[in-house]
This record gives structure tokens, sequence and C-alpha cells, in this order.
């Protein structure tokens, strides 16, 4: 596989693995721009039909009507009596079902109508999360690590060609196991990360603000979605080199703030302090 079809996979499998998960902010947008180069198009379509359901395929239909193909013309078919009686079954079925629910609730879906900070994850999305004054490791499925601070709220979801974390709220240390078919990527505050073999951790300091901080390896900054500045003070601050991808290799932190980036070195004794992880009286913001 040549440098560019790996480029190509990994982009798809990535925008694959948002879809899943259900486009947040300006994904929506740039997945558009992103379709309107034809190899990236073919490569995200050949990838949903090969490893993803038919609702993912629906989707990239409407965004992508090119290689789908030319539906199939409905038949229409006479109702039989047995038809009938069949849908009369179902349709009772589904309306004693609220009322079933009603009548005999669900301990563990009572409990999930209290948890309001929590949002509904996408399908096949796992959760991790802890309390303040908390912090927790766990083992993802692929052997990573993932540990998470006081206060802090991590989705992961895996799929055939990609591996996907947002951290919501808080700070997470991720120690993330070599995959070459799986890149890894994380999306925090609106800014989206790739990791391949390495070991940082992000904190979100406010839906438009984020720390990065690279302990070994090296993580890669995507980049903004290119646009000119509109006002004066977009003039003053436009740096261009925040529309494209930066890696932030090891003992280097990244602050990226709105449309900004700015690059710091990493000591032994401020990581020390950094990661020692003691309960703050500070509380994150959480959405």
């Amino acid at each position: 596989m040549s440098r560019d079809s790996d480029r190509l996979f990994t982009e798809a499998s990535i925008w694959l693995a948002r879809l899943e998960r259900g486009l947040q902010g300006q994904d929506g947008v740039q997945l558009r721009e992103w379709l309107q180069v034809p190899a990236q198009r073919d490569a995200i379509v050949d990838a949903a039909k090969l490893y993803h359901g038919p609702d993912i395929v629906a989707i990239l239909a409407e965004m992508v009507p090119v290689g789908f193909g030319t539906p199939v013309p409905k038949i229409r078919r006479r109702m039989t009596a047995s038809h009938v009686f069949i849908a009369v079954v179902l349709g009772l079925m589904v309306a004693a079902g609220p009322i079933v629910a009603f009548l005999h609730p669900n301990p563990a879906v009572r409990d999930a109508r209290y948890r309001p900070l929590d949002p509904p994850l996408p399908w096949g999305e796992e959760a991790y999360s802890t309390k303040v004054g908390e912090t927790r490791t766990v083992s993802l499925e692929d052997g990573s690590t993932l540990s998470l601070n006081s206060h802090t709220r991590v989705g992961v979801l895996f799929g055939v060609g990609s591996r996907l974390a947002t951290v919501q709220y808080g700070e997470a240390l991720f120690d993330i196991e070599r995959r070459r078919e799986r890149p890894f990527q994380i999306d925090a505050a609106g800014r989206h990360f790739l990791a391949p073999q390495s070991k940082f951790d992000i904190r979100v300091i406010n839906p438009q603000t984020v720390d990065l901080t690279v302990l070994d390896g090296g993580v890669t900054v995507q980049g903004l979605p290119w646009r000119w500045p509109t006002t004066p003070d977009e003039a003053r601050m436009f740096d261009p080199r925040v529309f494209a991808d930066t890696v932030i290799g090891p003992m280097q932190s990244a602050f990226l703030q709105d449309s900004t980036m700015t690059r710091l070195p990493v000591t032994a004794a401020n990581l020390h302090t950094r990661l020692s992880w003691q309960p703050e009286e500070v509380l994150y913001i959480t959405p």
C-alpha cells in the first residue's frame, strides 16, 4: 500500500468513526469539504461498503450520491389476509410497549434518568468517568491504557478500521498501543488529534481550549479548515500554521485556544507537577 493510499485509508477511517459517533460542531462542513476530492470520496465509499453497516452507507449516499449504484425499483405486491394479520399483531405489540415499560420499569433505566451531565452515547461507544477527587485507570480492548484525572469523562469508540476517543471534560492520560491499520483519533474541545504509538496527556480547560502534553512518541494536531481573516482582530492574530497538521514531539506541550496554538517545551520537574493529579478546588467546566 502506497503512502497516499495509507493516508486516504486513515482519513476515511477517521471520518467513518465520527459518523458512527455522530458529527459535532463543524464536522459536517469539514466532511463536505473533504469529500470534494474524488480520490477521497472513493476511499470513504469503499471503506463504508466493506466495514460499516447500512446506516453509515445511507448517510454517505446522501452526501456522495456517486458510486452507490442505481436504487433497486420497488415492487408493488398485493397484501394478503396473512399480511394484514401480522401487521395488526405487530401494531398491537408496539402500542403495548410503552404501557408495559411504565408498569414494570427497568431499574437501570430509572437510574439513568438522574444523570443529566452525561450525554447519550452513540451506538457502540463506551464511556469512562470519574467523580470529583477520584482517579481511575482502565485497559482498552486494543491494549492501550487510559488514566482519568478527577471529574473527567471520556467516550471510546472502536470501529473496524479506526479507534476514536472523545475527551468531553477533564483530563486524561493516554498510553497508545500501536495498530497500523487502526489509527487512534482523539477529539477534545473542538480539536482533532491523531496518535500512533505514544504516551500523552490531554486536559480540556473549556469548550474552546485544550492543553496537550506529549511524554513519548508524537501526536499530530490536525489543522483547522482554511479560512481568511474577516476582521482586523483576526488579521492581527492570523497564523497560517494552524491550518496545517503539526506534530508535537516528546517532552513538548501545545496550548490550543480557538484558532491559536502555542508550543512549549516540558521539563521533568513541571511534568511531575502536572501529572501529580492531586484533587483541586477549581473544577473543570462540564458541558
